[in-house]
């Protein structure tokens, strides 16, 4: 065992470090908590990480983005580029793949089937939905991580939610909108309608709110955690929700309710494409 990892291993032993040497994980969104957690499962020394993102760099991501340098030019900068590059300066030794394609692409499909373990760092639900039906279909432990602030309520922080064996997951612990993410994927003429009744979504809104780079790295640190613990044995599986409360100094942890009737993990799980994951998201795939 190489001697970069000898503190890892006094942790979590050397049986430990080869398990996660041995997997593959992608991360969907390269964004704000992305760069954190491709960071930090490269200083991990997992075996492979496929980075999913079809943005560029924009100007207001600099005051976040530890994988973004002052030099890196506006526009012509794309987020999966930049996480790669911090992953593999970080360590030389990772197979580090980039897909600059939307989530619903042929491309990312794949590389998310093919992979061990999913982290979703997105900034809106709907994706979020997708992700859950996807790795349900095809079993694959995803993690879920978000941060939110709100400033006139003086509330900020974030969660961790994590689906890990078809028995709880993003929809059945309550922590999206099904309806209103049913509403946006109805299609363009009624998204337009419910902008005429109650006008602009937040959904609409993307990358607008407020967000800093310390909740960021905090959310990121809890998930990858989480994530270690139960791939290297130290726990047997990871907790399926993780609140942190930053204005209230505390991380709170959710009751881990089954969900054996919950269409969205336990009745999806492992079903395949007889799931119709793909049918339903991934029609117009190139």
């Amino acid at each position: 065992m190489s001697e970069r990892y000898s503190r890892n291993v006094l942790f979590f032993g050397a049986a430990g470090q080869a398990r996660l040497s041995a997997k593959s994980v992608v991360v969907v969104g390269v964004g704000g908590i992305g760069s954190h957690v491709v960071q930090q499962l490269a200083l991990l020394g997992v075996g492979k990480i496929t980075l999913v993102d079809d943005e560029e760099l924009a100007e207001s991501n600099r005051n976040r983005y530890v994988t973004a340098r002052h030099s890196d030019p506006i526009p012509g900068s794309s987020k999966v580029t930049l996480g790669e590059r911090l992953a593999g300066e970080t360590n030389p030794g990772l197979e580090v793949k980039s897909v600059a394609k939307h989530l619903q692409s042929a491309e990312a499909l794949r590389s998310i089937i093919e992979s061990d373990y999913v982290f979703g760092c997105v900034d809106n639900d709907v994706p979020r939905v997708i992700l859950t039906e996807l790795c349900a279909a095809y079993a694959k432990p995803y993690f879920d991580l978000a941060s939110d602030i709100h400033v006139k309520e003086s509330s900020y922080g974030g969660r961790v939610c994590t689906a890990w064996d078809g028995h709880g997951c993003l929809i059945c612990l309550r922590q999206i909108d099904l309806l209103g993410i049913q509403e946006e994927l109805a299609g363009a003429a009624a998204r337009e309608d419910r902008k005429a009744i109650y006008g602009m979504p937040k959904n609409d809104l993307g990358d607008s709110g407020p967000s800093v780079v310390s909740i960021n790295g905090v959310i990121a640190s809890l998930g990858v955690t989480e994530f270690l613990l139960a791939v290297t044995g130290i726990k047997a599986e990871p907790r399926k929700l993780l609140t942190y409360r930053a204005n209230l100094g505390v991380v709170n942890r959710g009751q881990n309710l089954s969900a054996e009737d919950c269409y969205y993990c336990s009745a999806l799980w492992a079903k395949g494409i007889g799931a119709g994951v793909e049918q339903r998201y991934f029609q117009h795939s190139e």
